[in-house]
């Protein structure tokens, strides 16, 4: 990802910060933006600037770049009403750009979906749902990996199982094979279903083909060794 694309990180909680920090040390562009008048002085404290908008405002949120030059919109609000809110007036200014929302209770995952949010971050859980949104658009792992990920060497990545590999034709759920590595496997996305991501807690009886997709997580040295041992691209 360009790190001239801006990024607007909405609502100045604990998480938003976070990630303000590990931008901010990536070299990526990105406002720090709160309805809030007060959130200036702690903003400041931290070393950060900071906008105040109206988000209900629509002119308001177009002033700050949005359907123009911003690619990101983070919603971090700590109340999941204000991420819900947000993720709406956004997606109605701008059809296209990527809106990256945190929830707080498990009722909000399906209002924030509903309203058009592209990842939701459910700390409840990693549905293979959420994992194939991930898959299919590669410029939303990189950024989630940057911000949430951050410093801890932790990547999401996807790897094919080709026809030399001695994964093909084994089961998922011959779990000696990963074993030695330290690495999470998530899933899969079947060549032969294209649509479908199946998640490792459903498919244990899955047999793997040339041409399935691998997601795995785990720091990126145990990645690499992975791929060269099985003879994955």
């Amino acid at each position: 990802m360009n790190t001239n694309t801006l990024i607007l990180l909405f609502g100045l909680s604990r998480t938003a910060l976070e990630i303000a920090k590990k931008l901010k040390k990536q070299g990526y562009a990105f406002t720090l933006v709160d309805y809030d008048p007060s959130s200036l002085v702690k903003a400041q404290k931290e070393g950060f600037d900071l906008v105040v908008c109206d988000y209900g405002d629509d002119d308001a949120l177009e002033s700050l770049g949005i359907a123009k030059n911003v690619g990101f919109v983070f919603c971090l609000f700590d109340d999941d009403v204000h991420n819900v809110f947000l993720t709406l007036s956004v997606r109605a200014i701008d059809p296209n750009v990527q809106i990256i929302a945190t929830t707080h209770t498990k009722d909000a995952v399906h209002k924030l979906e509903i309203a058009g949010a592209s990842t939701i971050l459910d700390p409840y859980q990693i549905t293979g749902k959420k994992i194939y949104k991930l898959i299919t658009q590669p410029e939303v792992i990189q950024i989630v990996e940057t911000t949430i990920f951050g410093e801890e060497d932790v990547n999401m990545a996807q790897m094919t199982v080709t026809e030399a590999s001695p994964l093909n034709g084994m089961l998922l759920n011959q779990y000696s094979t990963w074993k030695p590595y330290n690495m999470l496997l998530l899933g899969l996305h079947d060549k032969e279903l294209t649509k479908e991501f199946i998640f490792i807690t459903e498919g244990h009886t899955h047999k793997l083909d040339a041409g399935d997709v691998l997601v795995v997580m785990g720091s990126m040295s145990e990645i690499r060794r992975f791929k060269a041992d099985f003879c994955l691209e």
